[in-house]
């Protein structure tokens, strides 16, 4: 019986792929054995492995042996290749997870302060939420060698070099956009971000990017162009599907294209009013009446859609998404005020609001 185990061991080491996979051996032996060879029994990613979403948190290739092994030996035996100054081993972070797997992260480290990095699309993360962004270079293969040096905790050493083979990146795509695809209630004067996953050709993205219904708006890359931001001008329509499309001609700077569009959508919020001042009580009789809003305001409709009772004589000023109104004289004193802002308040692209707005306050004396 012992003859067949061994024979059967020998026959598939020797079927081995030596090229670019790492495979078990089929010798069950102790991991604290002093006398038998040691093997790399697991890695990930797994030998041959194509993203993406292939690499583990952190960007951390892990190797795993089938004996217990000395650290620095094992550390010092990796290496990467191609190496560069984006996507390399860190050997100040390397080592055991226990005493068979190790980890080897590929820096650079992933960044604690993602505010930095891209405001609008980590916002949807948590607090101190670890981001990951992409450093693999595009299309590349890389390869992690482990020389022969390698050797367990009784100087025995790996019978021979091994090394296995992945592709974390290996086509130019989107990798996040704000909103989502699908995404509901996005305020109309919301901007369009896209993220990539190598740095792009701005002027290919730029044209490559349509909505429908069709919308005026500006770009800009941001964050070493990494991606863009697109806003609309002046705004969007209200509870309106967009349907955003960047067509295949959108490049990174080594020339790579999407291999096919990339199509998303998301749906407006309705026209609103988002907020009011004043409120409570005690208000001072000579307060100004402040009406904020989700949509750029038409002037010409402002008067109109301002209801008050009693009723508020008064100046109106517009600013943007907001008007306030200036009473002419003193409010009464002690008395509560009702304010409606009805649907006829309208956007500066015509539309309306949805539903009618309320709040009272109440005066002091």
């Amino acid at each position: 019986m012992k003859k067949l185990i061994l024979l059967l061991a020998l026959a598939a080491w020797s079927c081995r792929d030596n090229s670019n996979s790492v495979t078990s051996s089929v010798v069950d032996t102790p991991i604290d054995d002093p006398y038998t060879t040691p093997h790399i029994i697991w890695t990930d990613p797994l030998a041959g492995a194509v993203g993406p979403n292939i690499m583990s948190p952190g960007n951390v290739v892990k190797i795993r042996f089938d004996k217990l092994m000395d650290s620095k030996s094992v550390v010092r035996a990796v290496t990467l290749s191609p190496s560069s100054e984006w996507v390399y081993i860190d050997t100040t972070r390397s080592g055991p997870v226990e005493g068979t797997t190790f980890d080897f992260p590929l820096t650079p480290e992933p960044s604690y302060l993602p505010i930095v990095m891209d405001a609008k699309l980590d916002a949807r993360f948590p607090p101190w939420y670890v981001i990951q962004y992409p450093y693999f270079k595009v299309g590349q293969t890389y390869t992690i060698s482990v020389a022969a040096s390698a050797q367990d905790v009784f100087g025995n050493t790996i019978d021979q070099p091994d090394s296995f083979s992945f592709t974390p990146e290996p086509y130019f795509r989107v990798t996040d956009t704000a909103p989502l695809d699908n995404d509901t209630a996005i305020p109309p004067l919301a901007s369009i971000a896209v993220r990539f996953n190598a740095l792009i050709d701005t002027a290919s993205v730029r044209n490559a990017l349509s909505l429908s219904p069709t919308v005026n708006g500006t770009s800009a890359s941001y964050y070493g162009s990494w991606g863009f931001y697109w806003m609309p001008s002046p705004m969007f329509a209200p509870e309106t599907q967009y349907t955003v499309t960047i067509g295949t001609q959108a490049k990174d700077v080594d020339e790579h294209q999407l291999p096919s569009p990339f199509i998303f959508s998301f749906t407006t919020a309705p026209y609103s009013v988002t907020g009011s001042n004043p409120n409570g009580s005690g208000i001072p009789r000579n307060t100004t009446i402040g009406i904020y809003c989700n949509f750029f305001v038409d002037s010409a409709s402002v008067v109109a859609a301002f209801h008050s009772v009693p009723p508020i004589a008064g100046t109106f000023q517009i600013s943007g998404t907001s008007f306030y109104v200036t009473p002419s004289s003193f409010l009464s004193s002690q008395t509560t005020y009702t304010i409606t802002i009805s649907t006829s308040l309208k956007g500066t692209n015509g539309f309306a609001m949805k539903s009618p707005y309320s709040f009272s306050f109440t005066t002091g004396s």
